[in-house]
């Protein structure tokens, strides 16, 4: 499995690219303001034919081009129901083919396997998307966690300001720390992290693991 990323937008919203193989289908996580360039950039260079858009919440930064790409490639967009009117008061346009997920669920896109959390903040659709990468080393699980679970941090705030959610902060103990301590956590502003590290040092989640 192949996973690229890059930040756009005001608050350097990442974007994932997830495929199989060098070429053939490939997934878009996040696509936020401005991405299309860019995505570009990764289909011509990686012979890459988009898929599906997964997005793990509906706020501009993380779907800004989401219309875009499903237009322009006649492709998907997947997203939890409760982000559906967020998605749909977005000024730049909803895609005409919305699908929606739900915690638990079991996707299969492009080849790819995708499992669907639903952790509900900071947005009612906010989910993770986790896969697993196969690797010289074994297969090494990644999760997508969109704004929950981030480096030493739980939930991004675009004012930065005020405490995390008490619920969300209990949502991402009970779904996401459980997962193996080798899972990568790609979030959705910020460098990579693991599940370990989290458990380890991450201070809204100490007290409670």
């Amino acid at each position: 499995m192949l996973i690229s990323g890059f930040a756009t937008g005001l608050f350097d919203t990442n974007c994932y690219l997830v495929a199989q193989a060098a070429s053939g289908p490939v997934l878009v996580v996040d696509p936020g303001d401005d991405a299309v360039g860019t995505c570009e950039y990764y289909f011509a260079a990686n012979d890459w034919a988009p898929a599906a858009v997964l997005l793990t919440n509906a706020r501009p930064g993380h779907a800004a081009a989401a219309y875009d790409l499903a237009a322009g490639w006649d492709i998907p967009v997947y997203l939890h129901r409760g982000d559906r009117d967020l998605l749909a008061e977005g000024d730049y346009g909803e895609p005409d083919d919305v699908r929606e997920v739900a915690d638990g669920q079991q996707l299969d896109i492009g080849g790819v396997e995708v499992s669907v959390a639903h952790l509900g903040s900071p947005t009612p659709g906010s989910v993770a998307y986790r896969v697993t990468a196969d690797t010289d080393e074994g297969p090494v699980p990644v999760v997508f966690s969109g704004d929950t679970l981030l480096l030493r941090a739980v939930g991004h705030d675009c004012d930065g300001a005020g405490d995390p959610d008490p619920d969300l902060v209990a949502a991402v103990a009970a779904k996401l720390m459980v997962l193996d301590e080798k899972t990568v956590v790609m979030p959705g502003h910020g460098s990579s992290t693991s599940i370990g590290a989290e458990r380890r040092v991450n201070p809204h989640l100490k007290d409670l693991l």
